[in-house]
């Protein structure tokens, strides 16, 4: 315990001294009503966050349901729609369905709101709801720079900006987000790269679904697919579409259009080390330290940069799982026949890649080796408003400041205790409040377990999502559903100490 507080302190020091410019808060920019109206706040104010990059969540059922947003498009009318898709049928707020289907959103400040559901792990549509919510919007700015850091043309050639400062800032750790000016449309990325010559930036999204505008708002499709897309500063945008559920292939296309790319350099180095996973720069101790307090991560390998999507620390040693990448020839264009392209990386140097196709049980191969990692982390504040026993007792802070926390707007991870020197790192993808308690529902993790021969963690065989729902009452419920089938194991319930920390 002396070890971890030195490590924590350490992470304060260092985090304090370097998040100059990094310290927003989230702000409720605007409330809107059943039929679009403002009862508080400005669209346009919500447009001029969303067009500058900025990170954007809303809540529903009258501020007791909180998710963040995969992308967004303007309508018209200063008006905008947003897609919200992190989340898995429950049976109230704590608890899952036992035939679980995706429980996609497409939410719009018009008022209109439409649910579209599909088996897990099945081409099967379980049913559409359109209809009207009042909604909160909640905006966070991403760093002190409002403006792109480079824009480019339709030919690829420069706008505005500089694209070697993208490229340096990319490979510095920063996050990127990419606007298309012509339609309003904008997206993060679950991984970006920098071409060999350093001329090129290249960055991937696989989390959206096929949509349509209908009047002044967008729904979903009725035959929905997955729209992977990436954007490069040469003007190209890949898109590859594959059914929801099946591996059955819906086109792959480009195109050319403008693109402006903003960056959150709201990120520095903790650790780097070489494929031995010996210390070539910072400090072991510094990244640990910073995990366990929250802190998002990023890691590099080469010029290939990715957020993780979960992490895990055994033994005093790092994992990450790197899920939001699908196959590519080149980093500017998809594979023809995808499949997904998983890894655990881990501080010792050790890399695991399994390959299943999209939607399909079919293994493509899988493979180890070693490599040289660097590890960023955000140096945004994060605060644990709230420790819980494996009973749910109180051991830190209150369930009333985490209360108070979700219902202003903050994102929310979880350090989950499993076991003495093991700890599981999961982001709330959608976050449930009932009365005093609080459910997170975390859906973008792969079921793993421990390494032998000196390697943390590994995937299992065969792979299952593992969709799971911890609450303050000290319950984790998870459920296991096979990867590109619609079968699933024995739900579980598990008792653990969680720290709940929001930034």
């Amino acid at each position: 315990m002396a070890q971890l507080a030195k490590i924590f302190l350490t992470v304060l020091f260092v985090v304090k001294t370097l998040s100059s410019g990094c310290n927003e808060k989230w702000k409720t920019i605007v409330k809107t009503g059943k039929n679009g109206e403002e009862k508080y706040g400005s669209k346009r104010d919500l447009v001029n966050h969303l067009v500058a990059g900025d990170d954007i969540r809303f809540s529903l059922n009258n501020g007791t349901y909180f998710t963040s947003i995969q992308s967004a498009i303007l309508t018209g009318n200063e008006n905008i729609c947003v897609q919200a898709l992190f989340h898995i049928s429950k049976s109230g707020y704590n608890n899952f369905q036992s035939d679980a289907y995706w429980w996609f959103l497409n939410v719009c400040t018009s008022g209109h709101v439409h649910m579209s559901r599909w088996s897990v792990g099945a081409h099967t549509d379980r049913g559409q709801t359109k209809t009207t919510y009042d909604i909160t919007w909640f905006a966070r700015s991403r760093s002190c720079q409002t403006q792109p850091i480079f824009c480019n043309l339709e030919t690829g050639g420069r706008k505005c900006g500089d694209v070697s400062l993208l490229a340096n800032s990319v490979l510095n750790g920063a996050s990127v987000k990419v606007l298309n000016p012509q339609n309003g449309y904008i997206t993060s990325f679950t991984n970006i790269a920098v071409s060999g010559d350093g001329l090129s930036v290249a960055g991937q999204y696989p989390w959206h679904v096929s949509q349509s505008t209908v009047n002044n708002h967008v729904e979903f499709q009725s035959n929905v697919y997955w729209w992977a897309t990436i954007w490069s500063t040469t003007g190209r945008l890949e898109m590859s579409r594959w059914n929801v559920g099946e591996h059955t292939s819906r086109g792959k296309s480009s195109m050319n259009t403008p693109m402006e790319w903003f960056v959150d350099d709201c990120w520095t180095l903790a650790y780097s080390h070489n494929s031995s996973g010996h210390e070539t720069d910072g400090s072991l101790d510094l990244l640990v330290g910073a995990v366990l307090a929250g802190r998002k991560v990023r890691v590099k390998m080469g010029s290939y940069i990715v957020e993780p999507e979960n992490l895990y620390i055994r033994n005093g040693h790092v994992s990450a799982q790197l899920l939001g990448h699908l196959s590519k020839n080149t980093i500017f264009d998809f594979q023809t026949d995808v499949y997904w392209y998983w890894q655990i990386v881990s501080t010792t140097g050790d890399v695991e890649t399994v390959r299943y196709n999209i939607g399909s049980t079919q293994n493509r191969g899988n493979s180890a080796d070693k490599q040289a990692i660097s590890w960023f982390i955000e140096t945004r504040p994060w605060s644990n408003v709230l420790s819980t026993s494996s009973t749910g007792s109180v051991t830190h802070g209150s369930k009333a400041d985490l209360v108070t926390a979700v219902q202003a707007g903050f994102q929310l991870r979880l350090v989950v205790h499993e076991a003495v020197d093991s700890f599981s790192i999961i982001e709330a993808d959608n976050i449930a409040i009932e009365n005093s308690e609080v459910a997170a529902q975390s859906i973008r993790y792969i079921s793993d377990e421990n390494g032998s021969s000196g390697i943390p963690r590994r995937f299992k065989t065969p792979p299952y999502w593992k969709f799971s729902l911890t609450s303050t009452d000290g319950n984790q419920r998870a459920v296991w559903w096979k990867v590109g089938e619609h079968t699933s194991l024995p739900a579980t319930t598990e008792k653990y100490p969680v720290d709940w920390i929001v930034g």
